[in-house]
């Protein structure tokens, strides 16, 4: 069953804790070596628990090429492809792509990675591997990239003044609500052997499902 998307009034108190949660999120994913691990602490944090474990789906979905501008670090070797979900109760939290040697995993790695839906990391885990971040990608962000004008944030804190006249039974001007998007940023890495051998590339896109369970 799809779960409605929450809705937040368009006002700049409501922008600025979406910016805030959008960090948070990104700053924990950056500073943990598993982001399984990190989704996992996340959920964890939410007012709104979910009473549901981490799950990974993978997908079966046909092959996508390498990016062009990372695939050369890989070296020369076929990569293999694969594709999961993160999912929590309803709610899709991340895609991650894979492309990687599969001639450097061992054959207990290579068959847990064609069968069934364990996350990548934790199939290699035996090759005490570390990621390299190659690229941070934002999709979406709540607030202008430009510096915010005052008529901006007259405009931003117009919700919150309908909100006041709703409460005190005042005319207001009619309600509009923050369309929130698929999906948030993405990140780019290359994994690497304890030796530092690159032998996988990961792009992780995240999305706004995400930040669900903190805007009940």
């Amino acid at each position: 069953m799809t779960q409605p998307p929450p809705t937040l009034p368009d006002t700049l108190t409501d922008r600025l804790y979406l910016s805030t949660l959008i960090a948070r999120l990104e700053n924990a994913l950056l500073a943990s070596p598993s982001a399984t691990r990190a989704l996992e602490e996340w959920i964890a944090l939410a007012p709104e628990r979910i009473a549901a474990p981490l799950l990974v789906e993978r997908t079966h979905e046909p092959a996508t090429p390498c990016p062009a501008a990372f695939a050369p670090l890989l070296g020369e070797a076929p990569l293999h492809y694969r594709k999961i979900r993160m999912t929590c109760g309803p709610l899709v939290l991340s895609e991650a792509e894979n492309w990687y040697r599969h001639d450097l995993l061992d054959t207990d790695m290579q068959q847990a990675l064609d069968t069934t839906d364990i996350p990548f990391g934790r199939a290699v885990h035996a090759l005490g591997f570390f990621r390299q971040t190659l690229a941070r990608e934002s999709l979406w962000w709540p607030l202008p990239q430009e510096t915010l004008s005052r008529a901006q944030l007259q405009t931003l804190r117009a919700g919150t003044d309908r909100q006041t006249a709703a409460q005190e039974n005042l005319p207001a001007s009619p309600p509009s609500g923050i369309a929130l998007p698929a999906h948030l940023f993405r990140h780019t890495a290359l994994l690497r052997t304890q030796a530092g051998r690159p032998f996988s590339l990961v792009a992780e896109t995240y999305t706004a499902q995400s930040l669900w369970p903190f805007l009940s």
